[in-house]
């Protein structure tokens, strides 16, 4: 037969392999020791690949149910059936345990919250164990069904570019306690921590303003755009600032940037914004790569920074004040961010709180560096006044 080479249909026999092995697990049929048959016979039981059959495996051997013997194969683990069997009518025996959704294992801002959360929950006594989704619904799906029947709650960094996520949904159905972190759905009131992105996006602008400039171009991608509510809060705060100094919101100032057209051909290159007539004179970028791509570009095409271009970013990444011209930029406190989350849940499992959902949003801090020429503006444009409603 010839087998599965689709990628989505790959991801549901994923699921598919993972839930129906792992049931077997749970009822018993599978017993502690029994050895799986071998992942091409599996593979051609499901007609699908051998690496759809791993990423199944290597799942449930994250959550303890198998373990892999190096030279032997696969073992359903000697002690994860009797641990993990839920009984009808008896409450599940609590795990100190806590699973981490990220959605972005490369995200400089995300590993800082993941040690917060650690600092959080560590001492409290619970444990964490981590997926990684990687901007994929059914990714999701799966790590959120994984970790949830292992842990005592969830802290999750939801996907950029929805407003609902279903299996997010079903667990608030369920009541089983979770926190997002970072952003949130707008389609779901639930318990999350975040930065106050809308004053961050307000101070990065008003910044701009004060240094004289009037076309302020908001710059962001295609991951992460107005979908995405740490984005559209920013770009919220973007408009707060231009109608609180009195300067109109132009729609053609919203730049959709990609690096290359082929993953989103309704968007202009950074190229091709540095080489417009009509730029700008000022950029607020929605984050820090939008700006470090604004910044090689206009190196590029001849574009001084700051004085043919200024430019503030969001996040306050480790090179920013290593580049060549320090990037001015809106800092979040990504550890403060986690320890919020982390104490939040373990207050919701250990029902220490209760009742309507927990919004907790930190304030941001814009640091000002050489980026926007904030000293030369002062000294040739002294006589500037601009001054908010």
């Amino acid at each position: 037969m010839q087998k599965s080479g689709n990628g989505s249909q790959s991801r549901v026999l994923h699921t598919q392999i993972f839930q129906e092995l792992r049931d077997r697990i749970l009822a018993g049929d599978l017993k502690a020791g029994d050895r799986l048959p071998a992942e091409l016979k599996i593979a051609e039981q499901y007609n699908t690949s051998r690496g759809t059959v791993r990423q199944a495996l290597t799942a449930l051997v994250s959550e303890g149910l198998l373990q892999r013997v190096q030279g032997s194969g696969t073992f359903v683990s000697e002690s994860a059936p009797a641990q993990r069997r839920s009984i009808p009518g008896v409450a599940p025996q609590a795990t100190k345990s806590i699973g981490v959704i990220l959605s972005d294992v490369s995200d400089e801002l995300n590993m800082s919250i993941l040690r917060g959360i650690e600092q959080a929950t560590r001492p409290c006594g619970y444990q964490l164990s981590f997926a990684y989704a990687e901007e994929n619904t059914q990714a999701m799906a799966l790590d959120i069904m994984r970790l949830k029947a292992n842990t005592d709650g969830l802290i999750i960094f939801p996907l950029s570019n929805v407003s609902h996520d279903e299996a997010i949904a079903q667990l608030q159905q369920e009541s089983f306690p979770f926190v997002l972190v970072d952003r949130y759905l707008s389609d779901l009131d639930s318990d999350h921590v975040t930065s106050d992105n809308l004053g961050g996006g307000y101070r990065a602008t008003e910044h701009l303003l004060i240094l004289g400039h009037r076309r302020i171009g908001f710059a962001y991608g295609s991951v992460g755009n107005l979908l995405t509510t740490s984005v559209r809060d920013r770009w919220e705060g973007y408009r707060k600032a231009l109608y609180e100094y009195h300067q109109p919101y132009d729609e053609k100032l919203v730049c959709n940037l990609t690096i290359d057209k082929k993953h989103d051909p309704s968007a202009m290159t950074f190229d091709e914004i540095m080489s417009s007539p009509d730029r700008p004179s000022a950029f607020f970028a929605v984050n820090g790569s939008i700006a470090l791509e604004l910044f090689h570009a206009a190196q590029r095409r001849g574009v001084r920074i700051p004085e043919d271009l200024a430019l503030v970013g969001f996040d306050d990444l480790h090179y920013m004040a290593l580049m060549s011209v320090p990037l001015t930029t809106v800092a979040q406190q990504g550890i403060e961010m986690g320890m919020h989350a982390g104490t939040l849940l373990i207050n919701r499992i250990e029902s220490q709180i209760s009742g309507a959902p927990k919004h907790i949003k930190l304030p941001t801090n814009l640091i000002i560096r050489q980026s926007c020429g904030a000293r030369l503006r002062i000294a040739n444009e002294s006589s500037v006044k601009v001054q908010p409603s």
